[in-house]
């Protein structure tokens, strides 16, 4: 007999192939014959399953096949250089010569979505330190003193808000 939890992996599954068949949530809770609760929460859990997924490539993977993409057009830049170098038939020599400006091509573009991918990721880090001060500022301690006319509320972080 199966698991409660190799049935919730089943359903999920089952809702990822009903959404990828583009069925609602209600479609998918009428065809799996479950509540749309069920089948809400399965896809709040989806959605945060692929953004692990999503920063774990990103911070893990990407960056090595980002290398291994960089070190591979290096290798055929300086293949088709040295085609056009020594080859004796022109045909020969214009299709290295095309080779050699579409690899480099390719290159600066991947070279500029560095930029694009170094942005991406600073803001996956500034949303996550923004979770994380807003989880620090829900669990502070305020005290609250009067100082003259403003009322001034200091939280244990030495922020100050007046008021």
């Amino acid at each position: 007999m199966s698991t409660k939890i190799e049935q919730l992996d089943w359903r999920r599954s089952k809702v990822v192939e009903l959404r990828v068949r583009g069925l609602s949530q209600t479609e998918i809770a009428r065809e799996l014959q479950v509540s749309k609760a069920s089948i809400s929460l399965d896809m709040q859990y989806l959605r945060s399953q692929a953004k692990e997924n999503i920063k774990e490539y990103v911070t893990e993977h990407l960056p090595e096949q980002y290398q291994v993409c960089l070190t591979a057009l290096d290798a055929i830049i300086k293949r088709a250089f040295d085609i056009l170098e020594t080859s004796p038939d022109n045909r020969e020599k214009l299709q290295a010569m095309e080779l050699f400006k579409d690899t480099h091509l390719v290159k600066l573009e991947l070279l500029s979505n560095a930029t694009t991918i170094d942005s991406a990721l600073n803001c996956i880090r500034n949303k996550q330190s923004q979770q994380q001060q807003k989880h620090v500022d829900s669990t502070t301690i305020t005290g609250t003193t009067n100082n003259d006319d403003n009322s001034q509320q200091t939280t244990t972080s030495g922020r100050q808000t007046i008021f």
